[in-house]
């Protein structure tokens, strides 16, 4: 039983990186469309273009953005948004696999994504491990960043399930994020959109610890829609980053080049070298 057990790891590892593979090249075609748009364009805009069917907005060049690398202090508050969410819509995972947990001097690791972003779904895939043990030692805080960047109502039941998860278990949120991802990644690859349903989330949140009493109130969020407002505030937290594609990784305020990182060591390599690859 072990033994398949190591098969089946190294069988995820395998097709991990076959996709984070696939992840580097859509990037590269993202990026050289996006400098052909920026040439084309006269005046105060700049157009991204980002994940699946070539999403596109339009961004004024004189709005100021902030820089990465800090974490707000201050929690968000307000009805519609989970407790542990701070005011720009992030939360963290530092030193412990609890929200809102911080490690001290630890390097800050900020990943900008879409649950209906299937290349923010093999990332996760790809680096689950190592996310894990580099927040489990303290050596960094991550601060995820969510948005609806695709405008698709996948993204909303995600939210909602995750909200409900944040307010009433989140000690089992870092388990329930990998297996939203992991959820994605599967009807992304299976082109079976009949699997996108509350049903699957509840499973996939008992795969990860969510308990049958919180699981239980997924459908009544996904319908009221309950966590909308942190859904905007997230949006709005990219657009004053600046951000235009998903996933884009800031590590210790950098952008980093997913070409760099592309193994299930990736990210561990790069903070233990010190550098940043961007």
């Amino acid at each position: 039983m072990a033994s398949n057990d190591r098969t089946t790891k190294a069988q995820r590892r395998e097709a991990a990186r076959a996709k984070a593979k696939a992840m580097r090249e859509e990037q590269e075609r993202r990026d050289k469309r996006a400098r052909l748009t920026r040439r084309a364009l006269i005046g105060a805009a700049v157009v991204g273009v980002a994940g699946v069917g070539g999403t596109m907005y339009v961004q004024s060049r004189n709005r100021p953005h902030l820089s990465g690398g800090t974490i707000v202090s201050a929690k968000a508050n307000t009805s519609g948004v989970p407790g542990p969410v701070l005011s720009d819509a992030s939360w963290t995972y530092g030193g412990s696999l609890e929200p809102g947990s911080i490690a001290s001097g630890a390097t800050i690791v900020e990943i900008f994504f879409d649950y209906s972003c299937h290349f923010c779904a093999y990332f996760e895939n790809l680096h689950h491990d190592e996310i894990t043990s580099l927040v489990e030692s303290g050596d960094v805080t991550v601060v995820l960043r969510p948005s609806k960047l695709l405008r698709s109502s996948w993204t909303d039941m995600a939210m909602n399930a995750m909200g409900v998860v944040l307010d009433e278990q989140p000690e089992a949120s870092f388990a329930f994020h990998a297996a939203l991802m992991t959820l994605f990644a599967r009807i992304f690859d299976t082109k079976d959109q009949s699997m996108a349903t509350v049903a699957n989330i509840v499973a996939a949140a008992t795969e990860a610890g969510v308990s049958a009493e919180v699981s239980a109130g997924f459908d009544a969020a996904i319908k009221e829609n309950r966590y909308a407002a942190w859904t905007a505030l997230g949006d709005q937290t990219l657009k004053n980053y600046g951000v235009n594609a998903t996933p884009t990784v800031l590590v210790a305020g950098q952008r980093t080049d997913l070409n760099s990182i592309g193994t299930p060591t990736g990210l561990t390599d790069l903070i233990r070298a010190g550098g940043v690859a961007g």
